[in-house]
């Protein structure tokens, strides 16, 4: 497994479906413009291929592959959490985002934490749990566990217009594992 591997949503990388995005750039740790570790850009990008060519929202994940602006892994220069896939569902999970929705700017990084529980329209496949993350949290990490020493298992994917405080991420099972292997290689 490389160690350049970034995780983000599905729809950060491609349109889902349609084209990948033509540039994408990793800032480790940034904070209200200040980028301590640099800028890391994307080599190579990856979604399944039920985001990529269907959109899909149970698989909104997107993965890239990035190039360090000092040579040295981007787990050696800032740190890595791991990953897990076919975990149960409804878990608890801590999920962090740069919301840049009102009344957020997106410049610092926010975080809430909820027991995951199933979409109440049975439209997809992913879980919500309470969070007031607005806009621009998207593919911001779910963690189980505390922190960066937690295991990630979702990203931050959506939200209903008509459901408040709700932040939704694609369920990590068998299909996404396939994509982040492939990324990771």
């Amino acid at each position: 497994m490389n160690k350049n591997t970034v995780v983000t949503a599905g729809h950060c990388v491609n349109e889902g479906p349609g084209n990948f995005a033509s540039r994408l750039i990793f800032v480790p740790a940034y904070d209200n413009g200040s980028a301590p570790f640099g800028q890391w850009n994307a080599t190579a990008l990856y979604a399944p291929t039920q985001w990529s060519n269907s959109g899909d929202i149970s698989y909104d994940t997107g993965f890239a592959t990035v190039s360090s602006p000092t040579g040295t892994s981007l787990s050696d220069s800032v740190g890595a959490s791991g990953v897990t896939f076919n975990q149960s569902r409804g878990l608890t999970y801590t999920a962090y985002g740069y919301p840049a929705g009102a009344p957020f700017t997106g410049g610092t990084l926010q975080s809430c934490s909820g027991t995951a529980t199933a979409d109440p329209y049975g439209q997809s496949q992913s879980q919500g749990i309470p969070c007031d993350m607005t806009g621009g949290s998207s593919g911001g990490p779910w963690m189980i566990g505390s922190g960066s020493n937690g295991l990630q298992n979702s990203v931050n994917s959506f939200g209903y217009n008509n459901i408040a405080n709700t932040m939704f991420g694609p369920y990590w099972g068998s299909v996404i594992e396939n994509a982040y292997v492939a990324a990771a290689a």
